[in-house]
């Protein structure tokens, strides 16, 4: 018999798709609505993203960087993996 660590339970505690059983929302659904939107982003450089993908398990979103009217630097041109919460928040909340 195991004991389940921590920081396993509390990733899964933030997970869309759970949060979504326990609080009776669609988050992930509104993610995947808001697919070709940016959003403001604190990981990005640009501190602006483009939403462009929710995993088929709505657990991660890639997302790419966008140029934004507030800063001068020039968006990487790769595509990122985030938690869906994490993009969710930034997009919604």
């Amino acid at each position: 018999m195991g004991v389940t660590p921590p920081l396993k339970t509390i990733r899964h505690m933030i997970s869309l798709p759970i949060q979504d059983q326990f609080d009776n929302t669609n988050k992930v659904q509104e993610l995947r609505d808001a697919i070709g939107q940016t959003f403001s982003d604190n990981y990005s450089s640009t501190c602006n993203s483009k939403l462009l993908e929710v995993s088929e398990d709505g657990i991660y979103c890639v997302i790419q960087e966008s140029k934004s009217e507030y800063s001068d630097k020039a968006p990487k041109p790769q595509t990122f993996r985030r938690p869906s919460w994490l993009i969710w928040n930034g997009m919604f909340y």
